[in-house]
């Protein structure tokens, strides 16, 4: 995760500024840490759990990441309904 913020800061500088002194070094560090750019949620599930899931197929893993993600929306929600009053932090922006 520290990487990818890296990344992204490093992407912000460059392209603020493409003749940048540091562009060999941005060049550098993008090759060290890149991923692949069309790396799908269950490319990146299976890189991540690694053999734990070798067993699922496809639609199963698709399945159980929906499945989670749905749960911690609900998890996410609820929580920030608890402490901004009963509205969730994307609606008090939109109020804002």
């Amino acid at each position: 995760m520290a990487e990818q913020q890296t990344l992204s800061m490093i992407d912000l500088a460059s392209s603020a500024n493409s003749n940048s002194p540091l562009a060999p070094i941005d060049d550098a560090l993008r090759a060290l840490f890149t991923t692949p750019a069309q790396e799908t949620v269950l490319q990146k599930t299976r890189r991540i759990m690694g053999d734990n899931i070798s067993n699922l197929s496809d639609d199963e893993l698709e399945v159980y990441v929906t499945e989670l993600q749905h749960l911690i929306d609900y998890w996410l929600d609820t929580f920030e309904q608890d402490l901004f009053d009963g509205v969730t932090l994307q609606q008090l922006l939109r109020e804002g």
